[in-house]
């Protein structure tokens, strides 16, 4: 695994966690529960990953897609749009996109 994408990779664990944090509370505590455990599942997944079993990519780009549809129930759940939320989808969607296209170009 070249430095760029370990690089890539570490920002991505970071932008998780300030997910987290910043997202944190969804809405109920059963969505909340389960905000935790997909962010979990995301630094778990890039940890798999940044040790270079392949395995945690796909793990991370599952639960990546649960962080956005996360992020779309408390968007829905709050009434209005923020940036936050638009940030948020995005940064779900494009961390994996672009660890892909690092990892290909390996």
């Amino acid at each position: 695994m070249h430095g760029v994408l370990k690089v890539w990779l570490w920002i991505s664990i970071v932008t998780a966690v300030a997910g987290a944090v910043l997202l944190y509370p969804i809405g109920p505590v059963s969505l909340n529960v389960l905000f935790i455990l997909i962010k979990i599942g995301m630094v778990t997944g890039l940890v798999i990953f940044l040790r270079g079993n392949k395995d945690g990519f796909v793990i991370w780009c599952c639960f990546s897609a649960g962080a956005v549809l996360m992020t779309l129930f408390k968007w829905i759940g709050t009434g209005k749009m923020t940036p936050l939320f638009i940030i948020a989808i995005v940064a779900d969607i494009l961390m994996p996109t672009v660890a892909y296209f690092l990892k290909k170009s390996n």
